[in-house]
């Protein structure tokens, strides 16, 4: 698609295939550049058309991230329901999540930008929609969850599901630090500030899903 070729789409077939074009080109500056440089331009450049027709398909930036977010989601979900063979042990279960969100940083990084980015600049119909995106979403992962650990009940399974959520988007960032504090962490005395991701997210889900193990027994 190039300036030059770009005409406006009619049909809902063209619509689509628009839409579809410039997601796929603002995955590959997503890819490339993260999202600091997922910039409209950046995403027009790569398409191969002017800025100002972004805004025939996506109202702001963070509409294009809300999408590619859920998108990335789907996809994890539907790994998660293939790779849960059946009832297994609540550390199994957190191994499992944190190397699936860890495999994806994109995703990651996504999640992280959601309350202090994405849903700043997008309308009630845009969030709205996401919203309702994601409590789908996360039906299908409660389900994926009780497969795996059978003594989880759904409300309880979904409280789950939106604690991973929150685990990831808290420790993305700071355990991904900027240039300046990856120096210095180098130094002896900030080396106890220095995270890893998978460990740590690995470490947070197994101690939430052995208490709520442990509070179930107490109660039962």
């Amino acid at each position: 698609m190039t300036n030059q070729s770009f005409q406006r789409a009619r049909s809902a077939e063209a619509k689509a295939q628009r839409h579809n074009d410039l997601i796929r080109a603002a995955t590959c500056v997503l890819e490339q550049d993260g999202v600091d440089g997922l910039t409209l331009q950046a995403i027009a450049s790569r398409a191969g058309i002017v800025k100002s027709n972004i805004y025939r398909y996506f109202e702001t930036r963070e509409a294009i991230l809300v999408e590619l977010l859920l998108r990335d989601f789907v996809k994890l979900i539907e790994d998660l329901e293939q790779e849960v063979p059946g009832e297994m042990a609540p550390a199994d279960m957190a191994k499992l999540l944190a190397e699936m969100f860890a495999s994806r940083q994109v995703l990651c990084e996504l999640m992280s930008e959601i309350a202090p980015t994405m849903e700043k600049n997008i309308s009630i119909d845009c969030v709205r929609d996401f919203k309702r995106a994601l409590l789908a979403e996360a039906a299908r992962a409660t389900s994926a969850l009780q497969k795996g650990l059978p003594w989880l009940e759904a409300e309880e399974a979904m409280s789950v599901f939106f604690s991973i959520h929150v685990f990831v988007a808290g420790l993305w960032p700071v355990t991904n630090p900027p240039p300046v504090l990856v120096t210095l962490y180098e130094e002896p005395e900030f080396a106890p500030l220095k995270y890893e991701f998978a460990p740590a997210l690995f470490g947070m889900i197994t101690a939430h899903l052995l208490g709520l193990e442990a509070m179930k027994k107490l109660s039962a």
